[in-house]
């Protein structure tokens, strides 16, 4: 009867753990909380609930407190790659970058092949500017997991901050290959062949995007910019036409509205434009 009296503590622990589990993936993060919480009463030195209570804490933006979990868990599970991770990962959600790469560090430490880390520690660089390591560190996560399309789209955008335009664009390519739905990959493979001046293939990868994301007020833009560039002016004042349906407010959308009209010769129409842009910049200058 002792030893069944001594095991209930641990064994409502476990209970309560794997009902937070199931709350955690229902998404309901406060119950989560509160069950991996009881359980700690029950096991101050469940790591396993500890990591979880971070990781719930973490999906509410309760950063802080979920960095406090992990500093608990890893003072008992000082090993767990995942845990310096998780830590890594809230520490970036605070803008934290150096301790964020440190904590990636840590978890590299004890499974340098894991390619979900060396991929998280080149966002964390790439948030914080260091786009040649942002690089370095996609690449490995690369070596490690060559269909990665996230990796190959994430190397993508460091690569276009450095202006290494080609290299950038081959990336993009990468990680169509691997997701052929992937809006951003099209999207920012546009940008790049627009800013090469070959808009009839940029226009393509726009129409490809637009495709997976018909309402992206933003590829509509550089669709008509690309469209005025190529002086196909009445198909660029549609798709600012569309613009300005997803996004009445939008400045830059009436501004080149109003250029395409001019240079058809419509300039009552262009003056209406240009005013409207006038009068949504005011608005904005007065807001802020």
């Amino acid at each position: 009867m002792l030893n069944i009296m001594m095991l209930t503590p641990s064994l409502e622990a476990e209970f309560l753990f794997h009902q937070g589990v199931h709350q955690v993936k229902a998404e309901k993060y406060e119950a989560a909380i509160s069950c991996f919480t009881r359980a700690l009463r029950y096991k101050p030195d469940y790591s396993e609930a500890l990591s979880q209570r971070g990781f719930a804490l973490g999906c509410l933006g309760r950063h802080e407190d979920a960095i406090s979990s992990f500093d608990r868990a890893l003072t008992i599970r000082p090993d767990a790659c995942w845990l310096w991770h998780n830590r890594g990962i809230a520490l970036g959600k605070l803008g934290k970058y150096i301790e964020a790469i440190n904590s990636f560090d840590r978890a590299l430490e004890f499974n340098p092949g894991n390619s979900t880390v060396w991929h998280n520690r080149g966002i964390t660089w790439n948030d914080c500017g260091v786009f040649e390591k942002a690089v370095a560190s996609f690449d490995r996560a690369l070596q490690l997991q060559p269909n990665a399309y996230w990796a190959w789209y994430n190397r993508g955008t460091a690569l276009k901050q450095l202006q290494r335009h080609e290299e950038a664009l081959n990336s993009f390519d990468r990680s169509i290959e691997f997701k052929p739905d992937g809006f951003l990959a099209w999207y920012h493979r546009g940008l790049i062949l627009s800013d090469w001046g070959k808009h009839e293939k940029a226009l393509a990868s726009f129409d490809r995007a637009l495709e997976i994301q018909p309402d992206c007020n933003r590829t509509w833009y550089n669709v008509g910019l690309s469209l005025g560039k190529m002086e196909c002016y009445e198909e660029a004042i549609a798709a600012f036409d569309r613009v300005l349906e997803l996004k009445p407010n939008d400045y830059w959308g009436w501004f080149n509205r109003g250029i395409a009209l001019e240079q058809m010769g419509r300039q009552e129409e262009a003056n209406i434009s240009h005013n409207k842009a006038i009068a949504i910049q005011a608005q904005q200058q007065l807001e802020t």
